[in-house]
């Protein structure tokens, strides 16, 4: 795929810019989303001088926010004619339990809430290309997780590692969900790998420390970690698959609790009374 527009959220580092700059090289328009506009800019710059394209523009957004990631997709919407991949990959976990002013535990709202807010704004756009995707990074971190729907704003006690592990399975349950009802636009979950990114942030070196150790016993490079976003952003070879999760550019098996079809209908009812609830 060449010549599509594409935007990649959580793309001024990591597994993100990555990304972005692999697919940018293939000649497509690229919008990165990201907090931050100086890395923005450094990221932009970094992949013209690579790529020696210069189509890429970058969106502000705080997407642990609904009204951020509402104000978002109208400006997406202003830039582009039309939107042929979305590559859901912005995600975070925080080393203490943190609201934000929309009421919100953080980590939910950075790694589920985002995702489909975001996916939901932009579907018509989406379903009007003649052949778009939507992938959402997710992570075999969900291995294991299982919902409490009376606890999504851990009020029974939170630990960061627990609330990104149920983050991770709700990504996939939201791939499966929408796959099943979208017939215009493919999607499909990927765990890139235990990759040292900067998935912590600035939440503390507990988060940071975890992470680089499992990078290193896993031993996955961003380059690594990227190949399948890339691989199913911009192949011939998955056009037309959709519902899947995968690793290594290969279909693989997520949990057995994510195949429970009636805790995908909960996400998706859940997610859907706050997206309508915070964009009042």
């Amino acid at each position: 795929m060449a010549n599509k527009t594409i935007i990649i959220t959580g793309a001024t580092d990591g597994i993100g810019l990555e990304s972005a700059t692999k697919i940018a090289a293939l000649g497509n328009q690229v919008g990165l989303v990201g907090r931050n506009p100086d890395k923005g800019l450094k990221a932009i710059n970094r992949i013209v001088s690579l790529t020696g394209n210069d189509k890429i523009d970058f969106f502000q957004s705080d997407l642990s926010l609904i009204s951020e990631i509402n104000k978002l997709s109208d400006e997406i919407k202003n830039k582009y004619s039309k939107i042929d991949v979305l590559l859901n990959n912005a995600g975070g976990a925080n080393k203490n339990k943190t609201i934000t002013s929309e009421g919100l535990e953080k980590t939910f709202a950075t790694n589920q809430m985002n995702y489909f807010t975001l996916t939901m704004n932009l579907m018509e756009m989406l379903s009007e290309s003649e052949e778009s995707r939507i992938i959402n990074v997710a992570s075999n971190a969900h291995i294991g997780a299982s919902i409490d729907f009376d606890n999504i704003n851990a009020e029974k006690g939170y630990s960061f590692w627990k609330a990104y592990c149920i983050s991770k399975l709700m990504n996939i349950m939201f791939t499966y969900r929408l796959s099943e009802i979208q017939d215009k636009v493919t999607v499909n979950a990927l765990h890139p790998g235990f990759v040292d990114t900067n998935i912590g942030g600035n939440e503390g070196s507990l988060i940071k420390r975890f992470v680089k150790f499992g990078s290193k016993l896993f031993a996955r490079t961003v380059e690594n970690g990227a190949d399948s976003s890339i691989y199913l952003s911009t192949s011939d070879e998955v056009k037309n698959i959709s519902g899947k999760y995968f690793f290594k550019c290969k279909p693989i098996k997520s949990s057995k609790a994510s195949y429970d079809k009636d805790q995908w209908e909960q996400v998706w009812h859940l997610c859907e009374s706050f997206k309508e609830k915070l964009s009042q």
